[in-house]
């Protein structure tokens, strides 16, 4: 990735909409737009202009930054046209033909962290964000983008830091009479520090787990209502309804969006705890129905037992403890007093009639996301991961070695200073660089 070239790229979401931005950024971002704009360009600012390209006259709205004080730390300019894909890629190939090039993948976030804009954490922080599918992923990548992993790492790096000055003065005084740092404090101290980071980790989740779509299937008898509850949620006919019992015979999924992220829904055949005997299911398609569904709900990170709220008949033995019981058909229910008082574990709604539908719906999102009042912690990728573990297995060779070595006890801080100097970019090979801004789209 070259920084003394000037980059384009379109840098909002592919497809119609009602602006288009065109970002560029380099030695001739404001160049390139003032010439199609046939008008100087101030240094920051924001004009209404039209670019004249491809034999067209378009109305663009031009954002200059200057450089020292854009996203790069380059001069960058944007052009926010009328939401027509066409036009930003006419307005691309007038820009190539000025001498722009298409940026790379990550390419304009790479030079920000290349010019000490960012680091490599807050870059992360960028693509996480840009990429979450959720309110918890989506905290945790502005928190990472916010430089929280940098700011709980530096204590730990700066005694890690004082550790190894003090190991390596006493390295350099060694003819003289001056102990700077005992062996026995050394290993304390590398304990200490091991122990931080362990604690950090502990502290954290992984950003592969807040990616998880979480599933959650309904089960009950046939015919309880898990069909026309799932249809409910979802806001689409995805299972077949019907008065017949038994009407679905297979896992029927579908994504629904809840208060804080998307779902797997899952809907299984009725569960009767008489089956049939086998000589009246000879192809063994009940047997097959209980097979899938039973499946299902070993897997299911959230099970939701669906009862008709008129069946008197003890609750299904189900091989998991349900997380919540729906009672549902509340709109046939002619009691005037109304359903009886339920806990936390049950509720009472009409998937027909939507009653009480949002709150199933907020106790769901509950379930799948954790308590919405908690807030959301620092979340570690699997390379911030795999930095620590790596500087701790270090450290735990300090603590474990009976060997008083002050040049082998250096390397050995040295080269877990070094791992945790990987997770913010201070030190890190360029293949790994390399591999981080490559899961970037272009544009970002």
């Amino acid at each position: 990735m070259l920084s003394g070239d000037t980059i384009a790229a379109i840098s909002s979401p592919v497809g119609p909409c009602a602006r288009i931005i065109v970002r560029l950024s380099g030695p001739d971002a404001h160049t390139f737009p003032a010439r199609l704009a046939g008008i100087d360009l101030p240094a920051r600012g924001i004009r209404r202009v039209t670019l004249r390209f491809a034999d067209l006259d378009v109305p663009a709205t031009l954002y200059t930054f200057a450089a020292g004080a854009s996203y790069t730390n380059q001069p960058v300019a944007e052009a926010h046209l009328p939401g027509n894909p066409l036009l930003a890629d006419l307005l691309l190939r007038e820009l190539f033909s000025l001498g722009a090039r298409l940026a790379e993948p990550g390419e304009f976030t790479a030079r920000a962290f290349f010019s000490g804009r960012l680091d490599l954490t807050e870059a992360e922080g960028v693509a996480a964000t840009i990429a979450a599918h959720s309110q918890d992923e989506l905290s945790a990548a502005r928190r990472l983008q916010a430089g929280e992993l940098t700011a709980r790492l530096k204590p730990i790096v700066d005694s890690l830091t004082q550790l190894l000055a003090l190991v390596e003065a006493g390295i350099d005084f060694s003819e003289e009479d001056v102990q700077f740092i005992t062996f026995e404090d050394a290993r304390r101290r590398a304990r200490d520090i091991s122990d931080q980071l362990r604690d950090l980790v502990a502290q954290s989740t992984r950003f592969e787990r807040l990616s998880h779509e979480p599933t959650i299937v309904l089960c009950g008898r046939p015919n309880a209502g898990k069909s026309t509850l799932l249809n409910a949620i979802c806001g689409v006919d995805r299972a077949i309804v019907s008065p017949i019992a038994g009407t679905t015979r297979d896992v029927v999924s579908h994504q629904a969006d809840l208060l804080r992220g998307q779902v797997c829904l899952v809907d299984v055949a009725g569960l009767d705890p008489n089956p049939p005997a086998p000589d009246s299911d000879p192809a063994g398609i009940h047997l097959a129905m209980r097979h899938k569904a039973l499946s299902a709900i070993d897997q299911a990170d959230v099970v939701v037992l669906v009862r008709d709220l008129q069946d008197t008949r003890p609750p299904l033995d189900l091989p998991v403890l349900p997380h919540l019981t729906v009672l549902t058909m509340l709109d046939l229910l002619r009691d005037p007093a109304g359903p009886p008082a339920r806990g936390d574990a049950t509720l009472c709604i009409s998937a027909k009639t939507g009653l009480l539908l949002p709150e199933l719906i907020r106790r769901l999102d509950a379930l799948a996301f954790g308590d919405a009042s908690a807030g959301g912690g620092l979340a570690l990728n699997a390379r911030h991961q795999a930095q620590i573990h790596q500087a701790r297995e270090t450290l735990g060779r300090v603590v474990q070695t009976r060997v008083c070595s002050e040049e082998l006890l250096a390397l050995e801080l040295r080269e877990a200073l070094d791992a945790l100097g990987q997770i913010t970019g201070v030190i890190c090979p360029d293949e790994v660089l390399g591999r981080i801004f490559a899961t970037f789209c272009i544009g970002k």
